[in-house]
């Protein structure tokens, strides 16, 4: 296994929507890659577009389990929503908050190309709908309560982290220069999705 590199805010791949995977074209050395990421950035999530692969491929957990979906579709949303914050191993260092139905029914394939249907609540509902996001191109920040947005910052000699508000503005200028050229095309906007 291997840790992959995964692509940050404003890399293309993250406003395409992923391409379905065939059942024969299964890779399992790419889904235990996905896990190892996934686990050694203290994530919850992942999806393959975050890797710069366009499939869809994703992974979630609920601090217990870890579910590899294939091709997932929400079936059905609970009417009952809740607000929690919410961040992204493609936007480091950044938390806002989502309102989200706090239920869902997700069917998919797992890593076998076995038929796989899941009903998931709280932690896991909410990870479900953050990496299906992914796969339609759609990422938190597009859903987010904008008056939220914040940098997450530890501060030596203490243990809660500071917050300090920004806008997507300026989160915009700070990913722009983190790329510095190295990308062709940037696409920040979900009207930039293809």
């Amino acid at each position: 296994m291997a840790k992959l590199e995964v692509i940050k805010y404003g890399h293309p791949t993250l406003r395409k929507i992923a391409e379905p995977v065939d059942a024969a074209e299964i890779n399992q050395e790419f889904i235990d890659d996905m896990i190892e990421t996934m686990v050694e950035e203290d994530g919850v999530g992942l999806a393959a577009p975050q890797m710069n692969v366009s499939k869809r491929i994703m992974i979630a957990s609920d601090l217990e389990n870890i579910y590899v979906m294939i091709n997932p579709e929400i079936e059905a949303y609970s009417e009952k929503s809740a607000t929690d914050a919410e961040g992204c191993l493609s936007l480091p260092g950044l938390q806002a908050m989502v309102q989200r139905p706090e239920k869902v029914i997700v069917k998919a394939l797992d890593r076998e190309g076995k038929p796989l249907k899941i009903t998931a609540k709280g932690l896991l509902a909410r990870v479900i709908q953050h990496e299906v996001d992914h796969l339609n191109g759609v990422l938190y920040v597009d859903k987010m309560d904008d008056d939220s947005l914040v940098w997450l910052r530890k501060v030596e000699g203490e243990e809660e982290v500071a917050r300090d508000t920004t806008n997507v503005d300026e989160v915009i200028e700070v990913f722009k220069k983190n790329y510095n050229g190295q990308l062709e095309k940037l696409a920040f906007d979900v009207s930039q999705k293809e």
